[in-house]
C-alpha cells in the first residue's frame, strides 16, 4: 500500500459486507446465485452462453427455415419429418451441452465444439432446402456458356476425363480426396477448439455461412447440370473413376425443374450446385482455418489443393466453376482480413493489448 493511500475507517455501528472480507464458508454458492438471479438475468446469461459464433447466424437460420416452410406449402411439397426432427433434436442437444460446458462447468473447448457444430447444422439444413426450392424456378441452364468459357480458357474436359479413365489409380485417389471435404468440416471444428483458436473457429463458421449463401444464390441464377450432361458422356461410368458426386444430383434436378417432386426427405437432399463450386470454396476456407496449426496445417493445405483439382472429375465441374469458387472464397477470406486490419488500426486505450491474430482464446 502506498503512503499516499488513505485508509477508510468504518463508521461506528455500520456493517460492511464486502466481497473481499466475507469468509469463504459464507460466500454464496453458484446454486444460491442462480436462485437469486432475476428472470431477465437468467435469460441474458443463457443467451450469452449460446451467442457464439454470432447471434445473427441463429436469426438467419430461423428466417430461412420460415421461408422454406412457406415456399414448400405454396408448391405443395410435403416434408418427410423424420430426418429433420432428428437434426433439430441434435441441434438442441448440442446447445444444451454448450450451456452445460459454458456457465456451469466452464469447459471452453467442449463448449466451442458443441456451439460450432450446432450452428453449422442449424444454418446448413435450411439453406440446403432453399437451394432445392430455387431449382423449381427452372431458369435456362448455363452449361453451354460454361463449356464455351472452358474451351476459351484452353481446357478440354472430355480429354481430361479420358486421361483419368486411363489412369484409374490416380482417379481413385482424387475421388477419395474429394469426398474428404465434408468430414474435414468436423475435423476443423475439433482441431480449432482443441487448440483454443476460438476466434478462428467462430470466423470459420461465419465465413462458411457467407460462402454457402453466396453459392446458393449464384447457382439459383446460373443453374447447370454439369459436363457429363453437356458433353453427352455416359451417365453410368465403366467403374474406372468414381463419379457419384458428379451424377447423383441429376435425378433430383430433373424432378425439381419439372415440378414433379412431391415429397422432400432430408436423406434425399443432394448438392445441385455446379457454378460456382462450393467444394472449392470449402477447400480454400478449410485450408485457411487450419493453416496456423502445427503439422495439421500443412497437411490440410496439401489435401485441399488436391480437392480443388479433384472437383473437375470426381465432382463433375467445369473449369470456370473452380475459378469462380476460388475467387469467391478469396473475396470472403480477404475481406475479413481487411476488416480486421481496419479494426486494429483504430486508436486503442493506453495499455490495451493487441488483439490476437486468431481472436479470443481459451481462458487460462
Amino acid at each position: 500500500m502506498s503512503d499516499a493511500t488513505p485508509i477508510s475507517m468504518p463508521v461506528r455501528g455500520a456493517r460492511r459486507w464486502r466481497a473481499d472480507v466475507v469468509p469463504v464458508f459464507l460466500a454464496p454458492t453458484r446454486f444460491v446465485r442462480s436462485r437469486l438471479e432475476t428472470p431477465v438475468g437468467r435469460i441474458n446469461r443463457f443467451a450469452a452462453a449460446l451467442a457464439a459464433p454470432h447471434p445473427g447466424l441463429w436469426g438467419l437460420a430461423g428466417a430461412v427455415a420460415l421461408l422454406d416452410a412457406l415456399w414448400l406449402r405454396r408448391l405443395g411439397i410435403a416434408v418427410a419429418p423424420q430426418g429433420f426432427t432428428v437434426a433439430a433434436g441434435l441441434v438442441g442437444a448440442l446447445l444444451a451441452l454448450a450451456f452445460l460446458f459454458g456457465p456451469i462447468l466452464s469447459e471452453p473447448k467442449l463448449r466451442a465444439m458443441a456451439l460450432a457444430s450446432a450452428c453449422l447444422i442449424a444454418v446448413t439444413l435450411p439453406i440446403a432446402v432453399l437451394h432445392y426450392l430455387t431449382a423449381t424456378w427452372a431458369l435456362p441452364l448455363a452449361d453451354a456458356r460454361l463449356a464455351r468459357t472452358e474451351v476459351a480458357l484452353g481446357f478440354d474436359w472430355p480429354a481430361y476425363l479420358a486421361f483419368l479413365q486411363a489412369h484409374p489409380r490416380l482417379a481413385w485417389w482424387l475421388a477419395l480426396a474429394y469426398h474428404t471435404s465434408g468430414p474435414q468440416v468436423g475435423l476443423t471444428v475439433i482441431v480449432l477448439a482443441a487448440t483454443c483458436r476460438l476466434g478462428r473457429l467462430w470466423a470459420y463458421v461465419r465465413m462458411f455461412t457467407v460462402l454457402l449463401v453466396a453459392v446458393v444464390l449464384i447457382a439459383a441464377l446460373v443453374p447447370a447440370a454439369g459436363p457429363f450432361v453437356q458433353y453427352g458422356l455416359p451417365t453410368d461410368p465403366d467403374g474406372s473413376i468414381e463419379t457419384m458426386g458428379a451424377l447423383w444430383h441429376l435425378d433430383a434436378l430433373e424432378h425439381l425443374r419439372a415440378g414433379t417432386l412431391h415429397t422432400l426427405a432430408l436423406g434425399d437432399i443432394r448438392g445441385l450446385v455446379t457454378f460456382p463450386s462450393f467444394h472449392v470454396c470449402l477447400a480454400a476456407l478449410t485450408a485457411w482455418a487450419l493453416a496456423p496449426v502445427p503439422v495439421v496445417g500443412p497437411l490440410a493445405i496439401l489435401l485441399n489443393a488436391v480437392i480443388m483439382v479433384a472437383t473437375l472429375g470426381a465432382g463433375g465441374h467445369y473449369l470456370p466453376d473452380l475459378l469462380a469458387g476460388f475467387a469467391l472464397s478469396a473475396v470472403v477470406i480477404g475481406g475479413r482480413s481487411i476488416l480486421r486490419r481496419r479494426v486494429w488500426s483504430r486508436p486503442r486505450a493506453r495499455g490495451a493489448a493487441e488483439p490476437a491474430a486468431d481472436g479470443p482464446r481459451c481462458p487460462a
